[in-house]
């Protein structure tokens, strides 16, 4: 009887071992317009993004389980962007299309509303790959939520689950999505 317990506990640890763990923890980030839900601990780098004829200092606060990533990536935009919506519309695209662009995938012929979820099938670092994203575009901020990964070590309902605690943060001024339904009049 132990020697058969013995072998159960010591499968159990197995699979334990072989499967990631998600410690999810709530986490203001985008200079307080966004809190997600992050499955580790968040780590964040700054750097330039050049998107569409600008370049934006593009914030991107990421945690990792295994190989799949968990990231919201946001931008404050500069001031003659804020002003015109037709530039904060171009700006918006260009980051959708980016989540295509880098996934070596084909664009879809009709886009999603900002704020509406965007999957990509393709390939990362050479490797067949997918990711779950929405993207957002404030008066004041582009915004990114994006979970990335192979169909191993990304399982769909982990992906969902991180996009679903992201919330741009109505009471920060300037964080309310402006136009959210302007991307889906628009095709390709």
């Amino acid at each position: 009887m132990f020697k058969k317990a013995g072998l159960f506990v010591g499968l159990a640890l197995l699979l334990a071992a072989c499967s990631p763990r998600y410690n999810w923890r709530e986490v203001d980030v985008a200079d307080g317009h966004v809190r997600a839900a992050f499955p580790d601990r968040v780590s964040t780098e700054t750097r330039d993004l050049r998107l569409d004829t600008h370049t934006l200092r593009f914030t991107l606060s990421s945690a990792t389980v295994g190989e799949a990533v968990f990231a919201v990536g946001s931008a404050p935009l500069p001031p003659d962007i804020a002003a015109d919506p037709a530039a904060r519309q171009a700006l918006g695209m260009a980051l959708m299309q980016s989540l295509y662009v880098n996934m070596q995938a084909p664009p879809p012929t009709q886009w999603p509303a900002y704020g509406q979820d965007i999957e990509v099938h393709g390939k990362a670092m050479g490797k067949p790959g997918w990711l779950q994203a929405k993207v957002w575009v404030t008066d004041t901020m582009l915004i990114e939520a994006v979970a990335a990964g192979t169909q191993e070590s990304l399982p769909a309902e982990r992906a969902r689950e991180f996009l679903r605690s992201v919330v741009v943060n109505p009471g920060k001024p300037g964080s309310a999505p402006a136009n959210a339904g302007a991307a889906s009049s628009v095709t390709r």
